[in-house]
């Protein structure tokens, strides 16, 4: 099961922070904020649907995450 230590976060989106916080919610949120120019890799993708009504995300954001998922599973499954 992937932490928040495991849950990088670009450099690029550290910009009011030295170090981010160790807050499994927080990196999320954040990569959130940014998908998907940062987060669209495998596990960031699973890890933003499994976490996604914990996130405060607006309706757009919360279906590209969606479809990104879906696409992600049947890349998978094949």
């Amino acid at each position: 099961m992937q932490t928040a230590k495991d849950t990088a976060i670009p450099k690029e989106l550290l910009w009011d922070y030295k170090e981010p916080p160790d807050d499994l919610i927080w990196r999320l949120q954040r990569i959130a904020e940014f998908f998907p120019a940062y987060g669209s890799d495998a596990e960031n993708i699973r890890m933003l649907f499994k976490y996604k009504d914990r996130l405060k995300l607006d309706y757009g954001k919360y279906r590209l995450i969606e479809l990104y998922y879906e696409v992600l599973n049947e890349k998978t499954s094949k």
